[in-house]
């Protein structure tokens, strides 16, 4: 009998960091989190409301979820460059907690207002699409010049970028922004602050439909196993964002409608 044995494949310990392409990247997102930041100041103040800004606390909070997924991921980023924070030994850089504020703070902020606009189901899909297509080509050149790399049996990858990812990525930017959405009648008063948690919570489940690519990741299976792991999870996701972008746009309820409540019988009295 062949037996699949946990097997944590070693990071490139060797690599470095490019520092023309750090420079840029960190320069890029910096810049966006500068722009959502003072688009945030001025909707407080206008609207009375902070709930942009701390979204966008809650995708700097989120960011502390990065070195775990990248362990079960296999994602690794070098030691050398401009480390954020470190743990598990991993180090993860400036730039990429940057890019957690932008997007699981600000692009949930942004599909939440999509929600509360009206945005139809066909719409939020275009736009997960197009998220899609601009996280493939803003991680094949970052992958490309050394910045980062996905290490051992990566199944379904393009350029050495596993697919995988745009769906655990657009799944957790997509839940945060649907609980911003449909519990946006929680967050008054003290209770806005809970909004902070709302990114690293919500991407954190997200977590849990990717965990048959993320288990099989970590062992000796074979290809074709890994591959069909990474299909489980790449459909669960698929299904769980339509589901997502459903609640979303008020098409599902988690409450039924008053007028479609069934009416209990009443009890017969007996003697």
């Amino acid at each position: 009998m062949t037996r699949t044995l946990l097997a944590l494949a070693e990071p490139p310990w060797e690599m470095t960091t490019p520092a023309t392409a750090q420079v840029a990247i960190t320069t890029i997102l910096g810049i966006v989190v500068v722009v959502f930041a003072a688009a945030a100041v001025r909707e407080w103040y206008i609207s009375g409301r902070p709930i942009f800004a701390l979204t966008l606390v809650g995708g700097l909070i989120c960011s502390f979820n990065e070195a775990a997924v990248d362990v079960l991921g296999h994602c690794y980023f070098p030691l050398d460059g401009w480390i954020g924070y470190t743990v598990f030994g991993r180090g993860v850089p400036a730039w990429v907690i940057l890019a957690y504020v932008v997007f699981f703070g600000g692009l949930s902020y942004l599909m939440a207002k999509a929600f509360r606009a009206g945005a139809t189901r066909k719409t939020m899909w275009t736009g997960i699409g197009i998220f899609g297509v601009l996280n493939v080509l803003l991680e094949i050149p970052m992958l490309a010049s050394g910045l980062y790399v996905y290490y051992g049996d990566q199944p379904f990858t393009v350029a050495g970028f596993p697919i995988s990812w745009l769906v655990i990525n657009s799944l957790g930017s997509l839940f945060g922004a649907v609980v911003l959405t449909r519990l946006d009648w929680l967050f008054t008063g003290a209770r806005q602050l809970l909004v902070v948690f709302v990114p690293f919570v919500t991407y954190m489940s997200s977590w849990v439909l990717a965990m048959p690519y993320f288990a099989v990741t970590n062992t000796d299976a074979p290809s074709a196993v890994r591959m069909l792991a990474a299909a489980v999870s790449l459909v669960l996701g698929l299904i769980a964002i339509d589901v997502l972008i459903r609640i979303g746009t008020g098409q599902l309820r988690l409450i039924p409608p008053t007028e479609h409540t069934v009416a209990q019988p009443e009890m017969v009295k007996t003697r």
